[in-house]
């Protein structure tokens, strides 16, 4: 099973993650991720222990990395 980018599905996961009564923050994970991305390498693989927040954070990267389109009214949703 495989995330797909410029979808909704990940954005709307990320989110209902974010507002749950505990959320561990891994944004930090970007930082590792950029080197991999600009050099075009298309398929990067996470391995984590069960139970570690994988789903989690591929929805994250999913979400930071996908085209959202622009509504025409200056402000980006």
């Amino acid at each position: 099973m495989g995330t797909y980018l410029n979808s909704i599905t990940p954005y709307t996961l990320y989110k209902s993650e974010c507002i749950s009564a505990y959320f561990v923050d891994k944004t930090l994970m970007l930082r590792e991720l950029f080197p991999y991305v600009s050099a075009g390498n298309r398929h990067i693989c996470i391995t984590r222990p069960r139970r570690f927040g994988k789903t989690i954070m591929a929805n994250m990267i999913s979400s930071f990395f996908q085209k959202i389109p622009d509504s025409g009214d200056g402000k980006n949703t």
